[in-house]
């Protein structure tokens, strides 16, 4: 069952926000464990910045890749930064009872735009990654993070991971990525006429999955709404 809980400080106000993810249990052991250490002076808003700091250092690591692939340790590091002030914020904000509701969902969703684009943009300009195929992904990604937002706002639910995977897991996936070239590396082949790598391959599936995710979804509960609508004109 998904963890349900009201009045949180990072999504829209009284909203419920569900949670159920491949690794939410865990995470929300390490987080409650980090919420509690942070120190006084350190504020949500800072955390906030901080994790954008972290899409940004994602972004210099992919890009020093040119000069050695052990960059993908620094790019990796910045994904775990990110992770962290992205995280942490909103908890921190309800562990010390200042949450603003509308300020705060406003604030991470308009900032989390900037820090996916790094992260894509890192992606893109390394050696590893096509720039379409990074591109293609994350506008598959915002695919179905806009279908979050705007079932947010019609249902007052707010579903921070989808299909049991969310921001954390897909972060994840991008530094099991990132290992294996280590590991294998990402030598390039010709498909179709193109060159191309594992690594493409992988994102293009993976953009590809959050499209018909992002279909399948709005089919699904656009059904629901219209079925509802319905029973409420008849008086049901």
């Amino acid at each position: 069952m998904a963890d349900l809980n009201i009045n949180i400080g990072d999504t829209m106000p009284e909203s419920k926000r569900i949670h159920v993810s491949l690794v939410w249990r865990y995470e929300r052991l390490a987080l409650d464990w980090l919420v509690r250490r942070v120190p006084a002076s350190v504020t949500p808003d800072m955390l906030t910045a901080f994790g954008t700091f972290g899409s940004a250092v994602t972004l210099v690591g992919y890009g020093l890749t040119w000069v050695s692939p052990a960059f993908l340790w620094l790019a990796s590091f910045g994904l775990f930064i990110h992770w962290l002030g992205d995280s942490l914020d909103g908890n921190l904000a309800r562990h010390r009872k200042i949450e603003r509701p509308r300020y705060g969902y406003f604030l991470d969703q308009t900032v989390d735009v900037v820090g996916n684009l790094l992260i894509a943009l890192g992606m893109a300009i390394s050696p590893f990654v096509r720039a379409e195929v990074a591109l293609f992904a994350l506008a598959g990604y915002h695919m179905l993070s806009i279908y979050v937002f705007v079932r947010a706002y019609v249902s007052r639910e707010f579903h921070v991971a989808v299909f049991n995977s969310g921001p954390t897991e897909i972060r994840l996936m991008i530094v099991a990525m990132n290992m294996l070239i280590l590991v294998f590396g990402a030598a390039s082949f010709d498909l179709l006429g193109m060159q191309v790598s594992w690594c493409d391959i992988a994102m293009s599936l993976l953009g590809l999955g959050f499209m018909v995710a992002f279909a399948n979804l709005v089919f699904v509960y656009a059904k629901e709404l219209r079925q509802a609508d319905e029973d409420a004109r008849a008086g049901f």
